[in-house]
């Protein structure tokens, strides 16, 4: 999980406080899950600006905290949801949801 998670990134955020840095990813893995669940109504009822604002903002939160495989695929439900072209959104709403899983197992471990 080395390439899609950037542990620095998550260090140089908490300050080196791994106490803050287990809260920050529990915040986070709390926010994104809520939003994964958003996404999935969302994507059911073919709204797409909320499929796209969801994406942004995971995209960003994801990128704040180093899980850069989450934040990388979020940005890419967001350009498609531009485009409006949704078609590979279910797909890509899966690995989002996988992705988030990796992050959780990893933060888990730490």
């Amino acid at each position: 999980m080395s390439k899609s998670f950037d542990w620095n990134q998550l260090h140089q955020l908490a300050g080196g406080d791994t106490t803050f840095e287990k809260e920050l990813l529990e915040m986070f893995l709390s926010d994104a899950e809520s939003s994964l669940s958003q996404l999935e109504v969302a994507l059911a009822s073919n709204s797409i600006e909320t499929v796209e604002e969801l994406a942004h903002y995971l995209k960003g939160a994801s990128a704040n905290v180093g899980a850069i495989a989450l934040s990388q695929a979020a940005a890419q439900l967001e350009r498609q949801a531009k485009q409006r072209k949704l078609v590979q959104a279910p797909k890509l709403l899966a690995q989002l949801q996988s992705l988030c899983r990796e992050v959780k197992i990893t933060a888990l471990r730490q």
